[in-house]
């Protein structure tokens, strides 16, 4: 059901593109008294600017989180949850973002990664004994993953957990940076090294522990000092000689790296809802700085430069919004593999709430720099969705190489069948036909609303050049691909872009059918901007992976390393 992985074969999956998906009118009824309830408690009992300057979010505003039933969405109804929908979760937790960041965090810290482990691989028992008090918001939980000599490269974490005869318990000791509800979580889902046996081997695969706050040797380290979302707690976390009984193992020993990798996934998304939500108080802010302040007589609303700038915020949002729920939507359906449109989910996302605040304070003018006014907070709390949960360099890497399987493994049967061709003549003639097929044929779209179907041929063609161009990486790089690191992050880029036109281009279509007034009419062009602005994005990115001088970029950067950064030296007279 994956929408962006067929892009690397040249193809499109309509059934998982088409129809764009929509909330039943039931959830949807119950998420808008939720949303409604969140906006008056953010109105009436958050003050950001005093969390921000007391770096704390006070206890009594995660208690009323609670009552509305804020840590809980995602958990089934039997273990004192609310069951919802991924799509139900993500916009909730859009709406929280426009209350404060650090509110935002503090539950995504707790939902989205800190008890979905348990929800996703724990046993029934496990199950039974955290996720009631998770739900209600009388825990917290967290996610300890990150090391002070592992970030982005998870597998090498050094925490390790020995099992003991003699205690009948895992005994882990390490540390932990950066936890986020590292000082105030009652259970953290804690990944460490253990010795298991492979293929008659003894070697180190990651583990996955549920760690409860109230075990003898575990404590948090002091609050870290942040440059944003300032009232989520953020502390290192120390294991020293924690007895953790069998019991206490998340999913399989060994088979931690899985737990970790498939609650980013979820984590992924909801720091992409967030931004999504960040972006809309953004807009509206923006929107009303630009009607209120007046320069040369008037508002600078009515000059075409700031339009400009909330034309393309709404577009931000718009193309956000779009991937978001198409992904919360394959999720719904029961989409066992939604990696890739998780992970440029949250690039793209970071990235637009990055752009959009910086042209919210742009509008803002000097006002915006100054602390009096929210601005500057919001930037400094947009500047994290970057790094967290994985950096947005590492995602793209493995957007890339993670969509360069299927294609790579292809071409290996087919390099191997040209050695015996009589024999596998039958692979050869469907890799002639395919590639006859890119060539002179594109991928299919449905029959779509003629307003829509007029720019939306823009996604087969380019399909099909992306295709073309991953064979042509793959053939040019062969196994050096891993190391082309620039190559992978222009076919990353390329297909996040295909995918933002793909998601659009089904979000038009579905309201041109269903609004066929204004309203309809505002969906298709505005996708149609994104449309056209993508494609030729994409085109660039293609171009590149061909053309680029990457050894020019590769020479310069040993110069500035040679230098420890130092300017070039001025041009002067000949000597």
């Amino acid at each position: 059901m994956s929408v962006c992985r067929p892009f690397f074969t040249g193809h499109i999956d309509g059934e998982s593109l088409f129809p764009f998906p929509e909330m039943s009118s039931d959830e949807a009824e119950t998420l808008e008294i939720l949303r409604d309830s969140l906006r008056r408690f953010g109105r009436d009992r958050v003050d950001s600017r005093a969390i921000d300057a007391e770096a704390r979010i006070p206890r009594e505003v995660l208690s009323g989180l609670a009552e509305l039933g804020v840590f809980g969405i995602l958990v089934p109804e039997e273990y004192e949850g609310s069951g919802a929908s991924a799509t139900f979760y993500a916009k909730a937790f859009e709406t929280l973002a426009t209350i404060d960041g650090a509110i935002v965090v503090t539950v995504g810290a707790h939902e989205s990664i800190g008890l979905k482990g348990i929800l996703q691989f724990g046993t029934e028992d496990q199950k039974r004994r955290f996720l009631p008090a998770l739900a209600r918001g009388e825990q917290l939980a967290a996610f300890a993953l990150t090391e002070p000599t592992s970030g982005s490269d998870a597998a090498s974490i050094r925490s390790r957990a020995i099992w003991s005869e003699e205690r009948g318990a895992w005994i882990l000791n390490g540390t932990k940076i950066w936890i986020t509800n590292g000082g105030i979580a009652d259970v953290f889902t804690v990944f460490a090294q253990t010795t298991v046996e492979r293929e008659g081997e003894t070697v180190d695969r990651i583990t996955a522990f549920i760690v409860p706050r109230s075990l003898a040797g575990v404590s948090s380290g002091p609050e870290e000092h942040k440059l944003g979302i300032r009232g989520s707690s953020t502390t290192e976390l120390h294991f020293e000689d924690v007895a953790l009984p069998p019991d206490l193992v998340l999913g399989e020993i060994g088979g931690g790296f899985k737990v970790a990798m498939e609650v980013l996934n979820s984590g992924r998304l909801g720091l992409a809802s967030g931004c999504v939500g960040g972006m809309k108080h953004l807009l509206a802010e923006a929107t009303r700085n630009a009607q209120e302040r007046e320069q040369f007589g008037r508002p600078i609303a009515e000059f075409e430069l700031i339009q400009e700038k909330l034309a393309g915020m709404a577009l931000e949002i718009y193309g956000a919004e779009s991937i978001v729920y198409l992904t919360t939507g394959l999720v719904d359906r029961g989409a066992e593999d939604y990696s890739l449109e998780s992970a440029i989910c949250k690039v793209k996302a970071s990235e637009a709430v990055w752009r959009v605040v910086n042209e919210a304070l742009q509008i803002a003018g000097g006002m915006g720099y100054m602390r009096e006014y929210p601005f500057e907070r919001y930037l400094r709390d947009a500047r994290i969705n970057l790094i967290f949960e994985g950096t947005n360099e590492i995602l793209r890497l493995y957007t890339a190489l993670s969509g360069l399987e299927a294609p790579g493994e292809h071409l290996k049967a087919v390099a191997r069948a040209l050695k015996d061709p009589v024999k596998q003549l039958g692979l050869l003639t469907d890799y002639a036909r395919d590639r006859a097929r890119r060539a002179l044929h594109k991928p299919d779209l449905p029959e779509l609303h003629p307003d829509v179907a007029d720019f939306a041929g823009a996604l087969p063609a380019w399909v099909a050049e992306f295709a073309g161009t991953v064979e042509w990486a793959l053939r040019r790089h062969g196994r050096e691909i891993i190391e082309r690191q620039m190559t992978l992050e222009r076919l990353a880029n390329a297909v996040g872009d295909l995918f933002l036109m793909a998601a659009v281009i089904s979000r038009a279509e579905a309201a041109r059918r269903a609004r066929p007034g204004p309203a309809g009419e505002a969906h298709v062009a505005r996708a149609r901007l994104i449309v056209n602005e993508a494609w030729r994005r994409v085109r660039r990115e293609l171009v590149r992976v061909r053309e680029y001088p990457d050894n020019d970029v590769r020479v310069v950067a040993a110069e500035v390393l040679a230098s420890g950064g130092a300017d070039l030296p001025d041009v002067g007279p000949p000597s």
